[in-house]
């Protein structure tokens, strides 16, 4: 029986965490775009997802994806330069990063969109409202519209920002207390 599920995530953690539950309950992924996931239910056979954002590009990428496909792992969807990837459980763990400079590679880069989206709309936002209020000395009730969508992108710019700082932090505690253990 196949299922689709429209969700979005920010956090490409949490999306390969949720995938892996669905995995558990014996839902193969067989497809992705947009925020739409579709599943097929295949239980009792359970699959380990990834979520991989590789840092190749041409024929390099199709050379990794196809290693992958050598190695047991299935290339599900690619989407916006991520690559969703699937593996059965059975056929051992699905571990793409062993390295901890790999690790933390990845995950600087699973959260680094939100330093690219929230500083550029802080930004425009800012200087586009400076100027709105330079300009109009006498506000009308028609102004206020442009300085609503204005004062939206500063909101949405900042929290983007306190977003990427609060995963930044973490990754960065994180990587102290591994440090500490090896």
């Amino acid at each position: 029986m196949r299922t689709t599920v429209k969700k979005a995530f920010l956090d490409i953690q949490k999306e390969q965490e949720w995938l892996n539950e669905q995995g558990k309950d014996g839902r193969l992924l067989i497809g992705y775009d947009n925020g739409v996931y579709e599943f097929e239910d295949v239980a009792p056979a359970q699959f380990h997802y990834a979520v991989d954002l590789p840092k190749y590009s041409g024929s390099k990428r199709k050379e990794y994806l196809a290693f992958l496909e050598q190695s047991g792992i299935t290339v599900v969807a690619e989407y916006a330069d991520r690559v969703y990837l699937r593996k059965n459980v059975a056929d051992g763990p699905l571990d793409l990063y062993t390295d901890k400079k790999d690790i933390e590679r990845h995950l600087g880069k699973s959260y680094s969109h939100f330093f690219t989206i929230g500083a550029p709309q802080l930004a425009i936002g800012s200087g586009m409202l400076a100027y709105t209020l330079h300009e109009l000395s006498p506000i009308n009730v028609t102004d206020l519209f442009p300085i609503a969508v204005e004062v939206g992108l500063i909101i949405s710019g900042t929290v983007f920002l306190i977003l990427g700082v609060r995963k930044y932090r973490e990754q960065r505690a994180a990587a102290r207390t591994d440090s500490l253990w090896e």
